[in-house]
């Protein structure tokens, strides 16, 4: 592990970083509001604290008497933010069911919402179960239970979402919500059987801070010229936008940016249609899709008769679903959608392929996204290096006098080099030409070679090569994630 003289680097961001429980194990409650001290993390035999004011020697004196280790003090980024956070870590409330394996699950999502993780598996193996959280699209082990313990654990999520507990051997769906505190937070459960037991999955839907913190459309990572086509297509009274990446990409947070947006005049009327309902929004329409009664199509079909202005379709998944989504938007509604595929051109191609006329894609779509997540490095361990000869060759570099980012890891990261992250994006607004080389059934060779080369649009490793130059990722993470064939 490379060593961090984390003393050179005295301030810290609270919303970026996770406590760890040992560190918050260390100080009682009590002791942390009174001194107004954070514990943070620990470290070659140090105490590592947040405080408003890092020069309280008397604070500091009376700390290193009660734990018994060396501290070293963080001054706060935003001011206020430690009495925030020692609320949101030490609750005054203490749960009526600590000591259960619902508190158990209380303080597991606790933690889950504090690390940013938008998934929790709880994983039977042969020995022990883990607990392991997806954060920032990357899984990480967060504890390990005994086998027994983690089938009370999920036995007693089954009993209160819902689901039937005898049942073991098919796969079960349900949701649950639970109150963390004042903090309301959605979870949706999955289960399927494994070798070793029942694994279960809850994705965090809805928490306070998710939507405290849910993106604006110019917070989301795009450059000028992507923000500019993205903000003049949404202005457009009809039409097709489609989002296109693979599961994580981040292609259900710019569609609720693009709704917030809309929705600040106050004039449209917007409807939703998904499976599920991720984030509830205040002025928007969302319909829930249930299989069994309600598809997307009887849905869709069904939204056309309430006047909407804006439709937002989860993602379009078969070739009725996209004919009625391109015909909506013919009758004057704007529809925003996902498709999977690999790229922007891949989406046109994989709309025709559904077995929409080439002239209904024509007059109906407008714009094309394809994106990615890309982790962005700690600020407190990142350093700066030449660029290795594999990043040379892939972005086409001269590594004589640049210096590009590199993730290097800390305790403040868990060891990862990476903190939050930011989207990368390839854009194509749909122009005349395009349309043509639709109707002349073009391939997908001719249609990049105009939009990449020709117009000089960005590709995805383009902009994240931009993302490099800006220090806002590493050239490990854009490798990762954009594909080496990719244009």
């Amino acid at each position: 592990m490379t060593e961090i003289n984390f003393s050179e680097k005295k301030v810290i961001d609270l919303s970026r970083i996770a406590a760890s429980r040992e560190a918050l194990q260390i100080l009682p409650a009590a002791m942390a509001r009174r001194l107004g001290v954070l514990p943070v993390m620990i470290a070659d035999e140090k105490l590592y604290v947040a405080m408003e004011d890092d020069e309280d020697y008397l604070i500091l004196s009376q700390l290193e008497n009660l734990v018994g280790l060396p501290v070293i003090v963080f001054r706060a980024k935003e001011s206020g933010s430690v009495a925030e956070f020692i609320r949101k870590y030490y609750p005054e409330q203490v749960s009526e069911q600590e000591g259960t394996p619902l508190g158990l699950l209380e303080e597991i999502v606790f933690r889950a919402m504090l690390s940013r993780s938008s998934d929790i598996h709880f994983d039977p193996e042969r020995e022990n179960g883990y607990i392991r959280l997806r954060i920032d699209g990357m899984m990480q082990v967060d504890q390990k239970l005994p086998l027994a313990n983690m089938r009370e654990l999920i036995s007693a999520v089954k009993v209160t979402s819902g689901l039937n507990i005898a049942e073991r051997r098919v796969p079960q769906d349900g949701q649950l919500t639970l109150w963390i505190g004042d903090n309301e937070v959605s979870l949706r459960i999955a289960t399927v059987p494994t070798l070793y037991g029942e694994k279960m999955t809850l994705r965090i839907l809805t928490t306070e801070r998710t939507l405290a913190e849910l993106a604006e459309v110019d917070m989301l990572g795009m450059n000028e010229e992507h923000l500019k086509m993205f903000l003049d297509t949404l202005s457009s009274a009809h039409g097709v936008i489609l989002l296109s990446g693979p599961t994580g990409s981040g292609k259900t947070t710019t569609l609720y940016a693009a709704l917030r947006h809309l929705k600040h005049s106050g004039t449209l009327h917007i409807l939703s249609i998904e499976d599920p309902v991720e984030i509830p929004l205040d002025g928007i329409n969302q319909i829930r899709i249930d299989s069994e009664r309600v598809d997307f199509n009887r849905a869709l079909r069904s939204t056309l008769r309430h006047d909407p202005d804006v439709i937002m379709i989860g993602e379009i998944r078969d070739a009725e679903t996209a004919d009625i989504a391109i015909k909506s938007s013919l009758t004057g509604h704007l529809v925003l959608s996902t498709l999977h595929a690999n790229d922007s051109v891949g989406v046109i191609a994989r709309l025709l392929n559904l077995g929409v006329s080439p002239e209904l894609v024509n007059s109906a779509l407008r714009l094309v996204i394809a994106q990615r997540l890309v982790r962005c490095p700690c600020p407190h361990c990142v350093q700066m290096e030449t660029p290795s000869t594999v990043d040379c060759e892939f972005f086409g570099w001269n590594n004589e006098e640049m210096l590009v980012p590199k993730a290097v890891g800390c305790p403040l990261c868990n060891q990862t080099g990476y903190v939050g992250r930011l989207g990368l994006y390839e854009m194509v607004a749909v122009d005349r030409t395009v349309r043509d080389m639709i109707r002349n059934k073009d391939n997908e060779d001719a249609l990049a070679h105009y939009l990449f080369h020709e117009k000089n649009l960005l590709t995805l490793k383009e902009d994240g090569n931009q993302k490099i130059q800006k220090r806002l990722t590493t050239p490990a993470e854009v490798r990762r994630v954009v594909y080496m064939n990719e244009r």
